[in-house]
This record gives structure tokens, C-alpha cells and sequence, in this order.
């Protein structure tokens, strides 16, 4: 047989088993072309969900309409982060396989599991032709695009706001180390040691850093940061104070909200606008 013979002859097999597939296919979808919903669970009721990934797990719960992550340690999540994972509930498929064999889906060994209060979803391969992944929830196995998979982070580090303040949480006073920089009739005020005083345009934007920007860097390991320079209180508009503790060693200043476990690294430059209103007039 010659090799164009025998690149004809792959070539047909291949067609072959192409349209042989095609033809099964369809005896999988639904008989109306209607698509399968993946849930029924609205996402604005979920109250707990859990991942396992690569062999890390991590818990989120929400708490007063807020999502914290509880395991492996105590953080608050990032609530869009948290919003796209919650979408594989709205995800819906043509396709719907019962499910056994599980090897035939890579779904005896999941990469991915997440479990969204009582519905548990296992994440499998990707299909042929289609490159759609398997996924699998109760007694079902769906065919779905891979963006879901790609949405559920891969460290549980990743699942936490990288800023200080939650969007919900308004500040209307800051006590720092002797500075105190209230909000009085929708108009911010500083009252210091110091006769200078920073006009509101100033003011709005030191407060704006608190409230906006993101930390460099989350610290899970404060060994290197032993010594506490400064506590900070800050008091909320539905009267509620966050205390944070400021660590600072040689390589940098991390901030440290009480009752989390996660710290919060800003370079030198923004650390010490945190710290001081003032610095941002110097700027």
C-alpha cells in the first residue's frame, strides 16, 4: 500500500468514526431541544460552599449578607470572585448523560469539586469535538462550557478581597496615632497636634485609598512581622469599629483587620499615606 493509499484510509476511518459520533450524539440531548437545567438553587439563597482542589479545601460561608472564608483560615472573600463561582448554577446543557462509569468522564478522580450548600458538582474532562467539560451533579453528568471550571480559584489565598475595606463598609472617622479624621455634615475634617489643615479634595482622596485601593500582597505567615507599630480604629456608618493592627519590619508594613488571619502588605509609598493623612498633601 502506498502512502497516499494509506493517508486516504486514515483519513476515511477518521469520517467514519466522526459520523458514527454524530449519530450517537444526538440520543443524548434532550428530545425537544430544550437544555437542561444544571440547578434549581438561586444563588442569592446560598449560604455555604466548599472547595476541593489539587488537595486544598475552602470554606466560604456567608454571614449578614457578606461572604467570609472560614477555612483554612479567616478572611473576607472577594464577593465577585465569590459571584462567578456561584454562575454554574445558572449554567444549563443540551446534553445529559446518566452517570456511571465514571472513568469514561475522568470523574472517578474529580480535579475539581464544589459543593454549594447541598448540591455537590464534580468537574470531569473535556469532550471531544465540542471540548465542552463534564460535569456531574446527583445522578447526572452535563455537558458545559470550561469557564466555570476556570472561575473556581486554585488557592484559597485567591479567594480573599484584596482590599481593606468591604464596598459596604463606609467609614466616617479614622483614629490613627494622634490624628483623628472625622466626616461632619458630609464634609471630612482632620483634628491633630498639627495646625495644618487638608482641604476636602485631599481628604476625599486619602479616604478613597482606604476604602479602594488593593493590597500589593496577602500575608498568611506574620512570623516576620512580630512587632505591632500602631493600632487603628475605624469607625463604620452603622456605628460598627474595625481595629487594625499595623506590623512593619525591614521589608514592608502589613495591616492586620482583628478577627482575620489574613494581612494585608502595601509597598512603602502607600503604607505611609495610609498611616499619615498628610503624606498625601507631601505628594
Amino acid at each position: 500500500m502506498t502512502y497516499h493509499s494509506q493517508l486516504n484510509l486514515i483519513m476515511l476511518v477518521t469520517v467514519i468514526g466522526l459520523a458514527v459520533f454524530l449519530y450517537l450524539m444526538p440520543r443524548f440531548q434532550s428530545e425537544n431541544g430544550e437544555e437542561y437545567s444544571i440547578s434549581l438553587r438561586a444563588p442569592e439563597t446560598v449560604q455555604t460552599i466548599r472547595i476541593v482542589r489539587h488537595g486544598q479545601e475552602a470554606a466560604l460561608q456567608r454571614t449578614a449578607g457578606t461572604w467570609h472564608l472560614v477555612e483554612p483560615f479567616s478572611a473576607r472573600a472577594d464577593a465577585t470572585l465569590v459571584g462567578k463561582i456561584l454562575h454554574v448554577l445558572s449554567a444549563s446543557s443540551r446534553q445529559r448523560f446518566p452517570l456511571k462509569d465514571t472513568e469514561n468522564f475522568s470523574l472517578d478522580h474529580p480535579g475539581i469539586e464544589l459543593y454549594v450548600d447541598d448540591d455537590h458538582f464534580a468537574f470531569g474532562g473535556l469532550a471531544p469535538v465540542t471540548n465542552e467539560q463534564y460535569l456531574a451533579i446527583n445522578d447526572h453528568v452535563y455537558l458545559v462550557s470550561p469557564r466555570y471550571a476556570v472561575w473556581i480559584p486554585v488557592s484559597p489565598l485567591d479567594l480573599v478581597s484584596a482590599k481593606l475595606l468591604a464596598d459596604d463598609e463606609i467609614p466616617v472617622q479614622f483614629e490613627l496615632d494622634g490624628v483623628s479624621v472625622r466626616q461632619q455634615n458630609g464634609q471630612w475634617r482632620v483634628v491633630s497636634e498639627s495646625a495644618d489643615s487638608l482641604n476636602q479634595a485631599l481628604l476625599e482622596r486619602w479616604v478613597n485609598l482606604w476604602r479602594f485601593h488593593q493590597a500589593t500582597e496577602l500575608v498568611t505567615d506574620l512570623r516576620d512581622h512580630p512587632d505591632i507599630q500602631t493600632v487603628i480604629t475605624i469607625t463604620l456608618q452603622d456605628g460598627q469599629q474595625i481595629k487594625i493592627k499595623v506590623f512593619e519590619n525591614n521589608s514592608g508594613v502589613v495591616f492586620l483587620r482583628s478577627g482575620e488571619q489574613v494581612g494585608y502588605y502595601f509597598s512603602e509609598p502607600v503604607s505611609r499615606r495610609l498611616l499619615n493623612p498628610y503624606a498625601i498633601k507631601a505628594d
